[in-house]
This record gives structure tokens, C-alpha cells and sequence, in this order.
């Protein structure tokens, strides 16, 4: 069933060769039990498959029960046929594990009392509506792996309204860079999976004691444009709309 899933995925979309990002939601009643699965499961797909860089990132969203599991692919055709090569190596990737390190007796029991798979969700970067690849594409890894926050807004936007609400952002970005104005956001599009998102925001800082106090700054300035203004007024009879927000912190070790 998964496989036809990104079969069908593939076809309808054959002409996506943007970066896409699938999000697994996931709830556990104990991280130090999902940090210990995941890492070994993560580590024998690596070892089996000969990755270096599986390009996975983890995140929990604080209070919550919720750990965020993201995987990035340099396009659809890609996502595809990693997600095959994985299922056609699943008796290899399991003999990997067997001769790894034994994980403490009742890990894996406890891990499926605990945890639960609650949804995916497939994204398309659009990197003509972000800053990242001016602003974080120029970061060595030290300096990204110090900005662990990120701020998750979910827009929806009505029907046929997706080219203005991108041209809207287009405009903001412009007047952002002539205000002087410089921080690290991407925009991805939903593709497959997200309920009632048609777009994802993320905002990226070092904490969230930054990213409030960067945003004020940024607010401050912008405020005293004339053209921010008026940008701001074509919000008031939009056709898109904020409709949750969230934060994530990176689990910086559980990097794959």
C-alpha cells in the first residue's frame, strides 16, 4: 500500500523536481525509548544502504507528546525511489541490525506500547518564496546546528489564490531586503497528506527568546514603511490565512 502511495505520487507529479520534505508526525510516551529505536534503526539503514548523509532531522514540540521526524529529498523521483530501495533491502537492513549492538532487552516491546505513527505529510521548498538560500545556505554546520528553533506556521489559501499569495510574498521579501531586513525562512507548498495547509512556513532561530526578539526588531522597522503598510492592507481582504501555529526545537542528536 505505501509503495503505491509514492508510485502514485511519482506519477502525478512528474515534473516536480523541486526539494521535497516528508514530515512523520509521531507521539511517544518516552523520548529516551524513540531516541534509542530510531538510532538504530536509522544507523542499520545507513550502514545497509551505504548513506552517508540520510538528510533526516528530529524535532519535539514542546509540551506536547509530538517528536517530528523530517526527511528531505532532492526531488519527488528521488523520495520514490529511496522509499523503494529501503523496502527492497528490508531483510538486509533487519541482518544489519542482528549483528549491531544488542539495544537493552525490551526495547523494541516498549517502543510499540509507547509510541504511535500518527500521519505524514509531503512538502515541495519553494525557494523562489524563501530566504534560506541567501541566508542559510552560506552557514557552515556548526552555525546551523546553534539554531535548534523553529516556528511552524500554517497557512491555508483559498481556491485559485495560491499565485497571489505567493506574489504577496514575493513583494514582502523584496521590501524585506531594501529595509535591511535579513533572517532565515522557508516556504514550503503542500503536496500529498496535510489537511488543511496549503502552505508551511518555517521560521528558523537560535531559541525562542531570539526569534521574539529578532521578530519585534524586524516589526519595528517595517512598521515605519509606507509600502509595508500597504501590504499589510491587502491582508484585510486576503484570500489566505494563518491557521495554527507550533514550535519545534531540533534533537540535534538525532541527526541521521
Amino acid at each position: 500500500m505505501k509503495k503505491a502511495i509514492f508510485t502514485f505520487l511519482l506519477a502525478v507529479t512528474t515534473g516536480l523536481n523541486a526539494q521535497i520534505m516528508v514530515v512523520n508526525e509521531i507521539e511517544t510516551e518516552s523520548q529516551e525509548n524513540f531516541s534509542t529505536m530510531v538510532t538504530q534503526w536509522m544507523t542499520a539503514i545507513k550502514s545497509t544502504l551505504e548513506i552517508e548523509d540520510a538528510k533526516t532531522y528530529t524535532f519535539e514540540e514542546p509540551g506536547t507528546k509530538k517528536v517530528q521526524f523530517l526527511q528531505f529529498y532532492d526531488s519527488m523521483t528521488d523520495m520514490v525511489e529511496f522509499r523503494n530501495n529501503q523496502d527492497e533491502n528490508q531483510e538486509k537492513i533487519w541482518g544489519t541490525l542482528q549483528n549491531m549492538e544488542p539495544m537493552p532487552e525490551g526495547t523494541i516491546e516498549t517502543f510499540n506500547e509507547v509510541t504511535s505513527f500518527k500521519e505524514s505529510s509531503v512538502w515541495e521548498f519553494m525557494p523562489e518564496l524563501s530566504t534560506t538560500p541567501e541566508t542559510w545556505s552560506i552557514l557552515s554546520r556548526a552555525e546551523k546546528d546553534a539554531h535548534f528553533y523553529r516556528r511552524i506556521q500554517y497557512i491555508n489559501v483559498k481556491m485559485n489564490q495560491d499565485m497571489a499569495y505567493e506574489a504577496w510574498n514575493k513583494k514582502m521579501n523584496a521590501l524585506d531586503k531594501k529595509l535591511g531586513i535579513s533572517y532565515h525562512f522557508a516556504i514550503f507548498k503542500s503536496v500529498f497528506g496535510a489537511k488543511d495547509a496549503d502552505y508551511m512556513v518555517v521560521c528558523i532561530d537560535k531559541s525562542q527568546f531570539d526569534y521574539f526578539r529578532n521578530w519585534e526588531k524586524r516589526t519595528e522597522i517595517r512598521e515605519k514603511s509606507a509600502e509595508y503598510n500597504a501590504l499589510v492592507g491587502e491582508l484585510s481582504t486576503s484570500n489566505w490565512s494563518l491557521i495554527s501555529e507550533f514550535t519545534w526545537n531540533r534533537i540535534l542528536e538525532l541527526t541521521f
